[in-house]
């Protein structure tokens, strides 16, 4: 097959994905396709539903049936019909959390090159004498090493055996470098108490309440406050021996005593038995508040054994090297070949060049601040995401198709060209790759757009525009041409003139060193709205997630403040709230409704209509949790899921309820309801039943404007749908009314929040914000642009206008360039990530910083 006669095209027919509506649409292969849309238009929908569901469903179906059953796998999506589509690979929004094992130099597999490198070309300790050898050719033969100081032979060790995660593993800590241990001042947090008025916790959560009569039958004064407790009551309370005494026990029901022989437990050690019986999440939680995590004694930390650390190049062994930022092991590595004999320099050299390959591309993604040792769990999201996909490029594959999810999450604007730079190297490769983003910076690098819309939710799932990004520029249907072209104001909102940002006063915070973060002195204006800038690892988040939200609440609540806070002023401020990105619920019970206070309004609403009463049903039978109107045939979940053996679990909607949570009795109790001037003859209700999945049934006027709803319709609502229904419901509407104010008018109240993205997560917990005096409040935002489309950005600011002229103070820790020009006040980090970061570089406003040589981010506001 010629060039020609190959497909040109992924042929997509018939996609209804979620919002999807029937479209067609065929996607280049062998390019970087942009796919852009208000949030909630389709485009994940899309690119992950359609594209990458399809591509890994069949790469899969081709494995062996053996094979399959040991991989998660993928439901066929709702399309008709999907052509040409190659393998696929996804590299999604919210990559998972690694284990308390992963760090950063084993996710990309960096480590792997060290331990090769201290294996084969470190001097090596003799495990008989202790002497260290020169390096020899002898280790990557796999023949002996011969002492020079005892003349015996030893095996160097592999580089398996310097592993933490396997033989080179610490044996105190098993290779994590952390160590739990008893908090004795959580055991006994108020000693004005008695031990029998609950002063030791861990007897009265974790243990049997007759422990304290057995103490006091090991001699201890248990009526008197704990800290008058002798030195020998307090040991026997802390450390006393597992003996047995004989006790005469009263329980708190009935007068009856009963004489019992029971062993004692002293606090340490009741705390170390739950921790060894606890075998879940939940068990862990309830020992959790009595213990304390600290670095290994005996590895310092490191996870490695002293036999791993042994070995030595360039001075340094394998958990020196570790703990080097990726920019300082890159310089290490590269001299490390000139370091050795000349007939060891080939070997090191072959090594030290896997190492930097590798490295190359994390550098080109900005991650060269970490520290190959930094734990896995700590790294963001964004930098989670740029891991994998500089692994994808490193792989080196063809024929293959990428599908990113908004890689520029958590990017600097310097960082960018970056990522860019990643993506054209696998269309390069002769990969084909479609990127979900809404920075325009990597739209506009795009051999092709397409734009989905025009709206979000029930509205939206078009295909509104299509084609290179100068021809989508001049679509007239599109609504991200303005933003192509630089048709559109980056000033949105009304700031402060300068010498006015601190007439409100100002928070003072002093601060020590904190990791990378120098000592710091900044003032933050009170009532504004205040933009914290950086690179990634410049230390935003050292200095406002892990200084300023801690100390305030400590603060607030009358407490010590962290021992890196030096000093905080902060009078009047009683509230620190941190509204981040993180999923809100466990599961799909908690919606739309439940989380903003509004179904219990609406429960009690249908509990007071005639049909309720006559047919004796109270508010709770209307909840789809646990009450009787709820379906039974999916526990009020809306959907059931099919155990299909050696194929992967089908989730269905549930084919009684159709989705609505709720029984058919439910149907039939309606609420007569007056509609929005002119929408009541005309209005459309959603109807779930099964009967009426393929039309949507009208609603009837009974007059006056009236119509007639069932709880189980008007969940099926959009917020700004239900806005018409529910104006005689005043804390229903007011409500409803914000979550549309807060952009959020297309989100179904019935919709589960688990599937919200993280901006539209961010925005409902702050519905209950909304409307309240906030003088005495600070809100921090953690990158809350994430997923946000331009236009979905002017609705933020909007929303942070508003809680500046409720007084609050507005911390946003952000790289959007628009939310950052329409700041009060910058306060601007660097000037690069980890040791050479850590210091504010710049504060002013927006016109200062762009003014300012020493910031980075200025350059990106001229």
């Amino acid at each position: 097959m010629t060039n020609n006669q190959r497909p040109q095209a992924i042929e997509v027919r018939g996609a209804r994905v979620h919002n999807l509506k029937n479209i067609d649409i065929d996607i280049p292969l062998g390019e970087l396709v942009g796919v852009a849309g208000v949030s909630g238009s389709g485009k994940s929908s899309l690119a992950l539903g359609v594209l990458y569901a399809e591509g890994s469903r069949r790469y899969l179906e081709a494995l062996s049936t053996y094979t399959r059953r040991r991989l998660t796998q993928a439901s066929r999506a709702q399309v008709d019909e999907v052509l040409h589509v190659p393998a696929a690979l996804a590299l999604h929004q919210r990559p998972t959390v690694p284990g308390i094992r992963s760090t950063f130099g084993t996710m990309t597999e960096l480590l792997n090159s060290l331990r090769l490198l201290f294996s084969r070309v470190a001097s090596h300790v003799c495990p008989h004498c202790g002497a260290r050898n020169e390096s020899t050719l002898n280790v990557a033969a796999g023949l002996p090493i011969t002492c020079a100081g005892c003349g015996k032979e030893f095996h160097a060790p592999g580089a398996e055996s310097l592993a933490f995660n396997s033989a080179g593993a610490c044996p105190t800590c098993s290779g994590t470098g952390i160590v739990r241990e008893v908090n004795r001042a959580a055991l006994v947090p108020d000693e004005s108490k008695s031990i029998d008025d609950g002063a030791v916790l861990s007897w009265g959560s974790l243990m049997w309440d007759l422990m304290k009569q057995v103490c006091g039958a090991m001699g201890v004064r248990t009526n008197v406050p704990f800290s008058e407790l002798t030195p020998e009551e307090r040991d026997i309370v802390f450390n006393g021996p597992a003996v047995k005494k004989h006790i005469l026990y009263k329980p708190k029901k009935g007068d009856d005593f009963a004489e019992l022989d029971f062993t004692y437990f002293n606090a340490v050690y009741t705390v170390e038995n739950a921790l060894a019986k606890a075998k879940d999440e939940k068990g862990l939680k309830r020992v959790a508040r009595f213990l304390k995590e600290g670095p290994c004694a005996d590895c310092g930390g490191t996870r490695l054994s002293a036999a791993a650390r042994a070995p030595h190049v360039r001075g340094l062994n394998l958990a020196e090297a570790s703990a080097m930022t990726l920019d300082a092991a890159v310089d290490w590595v590269r001299g490390v070949p000139e370091s050795l004999s000349a007939d060891m320099r080939p070997m090191a050299t072959n090594i030290c060049e896997s190492f930097l390959d590798v490295a190359r591309r994390l550098l080109d993604l900005g991650l060269g601040y970490l520290a190959l040792d930094r734990a896995g769990a700590t790294l963001s999201t964004g930098e989670r995401q740029r891991v994998q996909l500089a692994r994808a490029v490193r792989n080196r594959t063809t024929g293959v198709l990428y599908v990113l999810d908004e890689p520029s999450i958590g990017l600097h604007p310097s960082n960018v060209d970056g990522l860019l730079g990643v993506m054209h190297d696998l269309v390069a490769d002769g990969n084909s790759v479609v990127v979900v983003d809404h920075d325009v910076r990597v739209l506009k690098a795009a051999d092709h757009l397409i734009e989905m819309g025009p709206v979000a939710g029930a509205e939206g799932g078009h295909v509104i525009a299509q084609g290179t990004v100068g021809e989508v520029a001049a679509n007239p249907s599109s609504r991200i041409a303005p933003f192509l072209t630089d048709n559109v104001s980056a000033r949105i909102r009304e700031r402060v003139a300068e010498p006015q940002v601190f007439d409100l006063g100002r928070i003072r915070m002093t601060t020590s060193q904190l990791h990378t973060v120098k000592p710091l002195d900044v003032d933050i204006p009170r009532g504004r709205l205040v933009a914290v800038t950086g690179v990634s690892g410049s230390g935003k988040t050292t200095m406002v997630l892990e200084s300023l939200i801690p100390a305030l609440k400590a603060q607030a609540a009358g407490e010590r403040l962290p021992e890196h806070v030096r000093e905080l002023e902060a009078e009047g401020i009683h509230r620190a709230n941190l509204i981040d990105a993180t999923p809100i619920g466990a599961n799909v019970r908690s919606t739309v409704a439940t989380y903003a206070d509004i179904h219990d309004e609406l429960r009690r609403a249908f509990a007071r209509t005639d049909g309720a009463k006559a047919g004796g049903w109270k508010a709770g039978d209307f909840s789809y949790n646990t009450g009787r109107l709820r379906c039974p045939t999916c526990d009020g979940t809306g959907s059931i899921s099919l155990d299909v053996q050696f194929l992967p679990d089908v989730t269905i909607e549930c084919p009684d309820c159709g989705g609505s949570r709720y029984a058919s009795e439910a149907d039939a109790i309606r609420r007569a309801v007056k509609a929005a001037k002119g929408k009541a003859a005309k209005m459309k209700v959603p109807d779930k039943r099964k009967a009426a999945k393929e039309k949507l049934s009208e609603a009837t006027d009974q007059g006056g404007g009236n119509i007639s709803l069932s709880l189980p319709q008007l969940m099926a609502m959009s917020v700004d749908q239900a806005l018409s229904v529910t104006g005689d419901l005043k804390k229903v509407h007011a409500r409803l009314t914000t979550l549309h104010d807060l952009g959020l008018g297309y989100l179904t109240l019935g919709e589960p929040t688990p599937a919200l993205s993280g901006g539209e997560a961010q925005r409902l917990k702050l519905a209950s914000e909304m409307g309240k005096a906030q003088s005495d409040a600070v809100f921090v935002f953690d990158e809350p642009t994430i997923g946000l489309h331009p236009f979905d950005v002017r609705v933020l600011l909007g929303v942070f206008d508003r809680l500046v002229a409720s007084g609050a103070t507005v911390v946003v820790i952000e790289h959007d360039l628009d939310v950052i020009a329409n700041a009060d006040w910058i306060i601007d980090m660097g000037p690069g990530g980890g040791e050479s970061g850590g210091r504010i570089v710049a504060t002013g406003t927006p016109e200062q910083i762009a003014a300012n040589p020493n910031s980075i981010t200025g350059r990106y506001l001229r």
